[in-house]
């Protein structure tokens, strides 16, 4: 791949990468199934201690709780991100900064600020999806929300 292409097919991964965690801002299902892969190859690990997540079949049950409307996505924003490319030019890998502030029922969940978010995506029949994903907070900012918390409620 040339060094002339590489600007635009980071730009559409980017957007690949913006439209797997953005579409909860609108529920656009149809947005989100485009970002993955559809099988057993899909893996991530996201912020809770048990949430893993191991196939589309497994990632596609995650629907029923954030199309149940007492799931709200408040505010969903993407920095720092850097898109790196294979030499083949069929594997993306990326690395962000993510704010995934949702609400459950009316109340806004603590930890969606300053997330770690990374990523791989393969290039398949001419489209980028996303094969592997790990988010996580750092424990330095866990622990400073947890303080907070605590100091409001003396």
């Amino acid at each position: 791949m040339s060094k002339g292409k590489q600007p635009d097919e980071k730009a559409v991964i980017a957007e690949v990468i913006r439209n797997n965690i953005m579409w909860a801002l609108t529920k656009d299902v149809a947005m989100q199934e485009s970002t993955m892969a559809h099988d057993e190859d899909l893996f991530y690990f996201w912020t809770g201690s048990t949430h893993v997540v191991s196939g589309w079949e497994e990632h596609a049950k995650s629907f029923e709780t954030w199309m149940d409307p007492r799931f709200k996505a408040v505010r969903t924003e993407v920095r720092d991100l850097v898109i790196h490319l294979s030499r083949s030019g069929d594997v993306a890998w990326y690395s962000a900064t993510l704010d995934d502030v949702v609400s459950w029922d009316g109340k806004v969940g603590r930890f969606g600020e300053g997330l770690r978010w990374t990523g791989v995506l393969e290039k398949r029949d001419g489209r980028w999806v996303i094969v592997q994903m790990h988010a996580s907070l750092a424990v330095d900012k866990v622990r400073e929300i947890v303080l907070k918390e605590t100091q409001a409620a003396t």
